[in-house]
């Protein structure tokens, strides 16, 4: 009985043994592919630019804000039209929410590591573009920037001490001399990503979410505001806001993360100004428009109506 329990064991623990070996190498090959897509990444179309977004209808308080885009592929716009990446969208919804021009310049790049922030921070802080000096009534209040980080930390794995401190001294250079608001956008949850398969899509999944949650505790700490990029992507399918690698936003996803961030502004600085959606709708007409933006228009309107109708 003794021998043959001694057997049995032998025979299970070294089934064990085999099993965890075929499952690290699995793990290993999953890995390595992924690893040379992201790193592929590097080499697709994305949007980098510096320009100016005018205020609707050239409604400039004589002011500007400025806008810097940090980061990775979740924020610079890949494999989209430059008028359909986040760049665009965010400055010209904050051109409306302000109503001023916004001064945009984006220093994100497809698989950015944490390491690159240093460089980008240096880039934005540097340019002459987003100087405080182009403005003569500057003010905090509009000056923004947006990073977003994390992707291939995961992806490229690196000590675990690196890549929140870089972040955390992102934050305060951006704040201390840049004098920027800045919004993080904390890593995604990468095991929701399309087409991956165990045992690499439940390391991805506790391994993202323990990276989100130092991003989103140091943002705190930093008093920047963290976002969720995994929860924005919502209220659809979740293939059709990825694209089709599944490694980065499609035009949907990125459109509902500018959404997200735009809200997010206006929230932190409590936006008093109703934006003027008649633009974006034709059949309005300048008529509409004006009733709508006038106080008192719509009375008058009503009143000439009833006047006409009398005579």
């Amino acid at each position: 009985m003794g021998r043959r329990l001694i057997y049995t064991l032998a025979t299970m623990g070294a089934t064990v043994v085999g099993a965890g070996a075929s499952a690290a190498g699995l793990l290993r090959h999953q890995a390595g592919s992924l690893r040379r897509s992201f790193d592929d990444d590097e080499n697709r179309r994305f949007s980098t630019f510096t320009e100016a977004i005018a205020a609707p209808r050239d409604n400039d308080d004589d002011d500007s804000a400025a806008l810097a885009i940090i980061g990775d592929s979740w924020l610079c716009g890949v494999d989209v039209d430059p008028e359909q990446a986040p760049p665009t969208l965010i400055g010209r919804g904050l051109a409306r929410m302000l109503g001023t021009t916004v001064r945009v310049q984006t220093t994100a790049r497809p698989s950015a590591l944490s390491d690159d922030l240093h460089r980008q921070v240096d880039e934005v802080l540097r340019s002459p573009w987003l100087s405080r000096q182009l403005s003569d009534r500057w003010s905090d209040d509009r000056r923004f920037a947006i990073i977003s980080i994390g992707t291939g930390d995961i992806i490229h794995p690196i000590q675990a001490t690196i890549g929140v401190p870089v972040l955390n001294q992102a934050i305060n250079r951006l704040q201390r001399e840049g004098r920027y608001t800045v919004f993080v956008l904390v890593c995604p949850n990468l095991g929701g990503l399309p087409g991956l398969r165990d045992p690499l899509k439940t390391s991805l999944r506790r391994t993202s979410r323990v990276l989100a949650g130092s991003q989103w505790l140091a943002a705190l700490a930093a008093r920047a505001v963290p976002l969720r990029s995994t929860g924005s992507l919502s209220g659809t399918t979740r293939r059709s806001l990825l694209n089709d690698s599944g490694r980065f936003p499609s035009e949907l996803g990125y459109a509902q993360l500018s959404s997200t961030l735009l809200a997010a502004i206006a929230e932190r600085i409590d936006a008093p100004v109703v934006v003027d959606r008649s633009l974006d709708i034709p059949e309005k007409g300048e008529t509409a428009r004006r009733h709508e933006l006038v106080p008192g228009a719509e009375a008058q309107s009503a009143a000439q109506n009833d006047s006409d109708v009398a005579s």
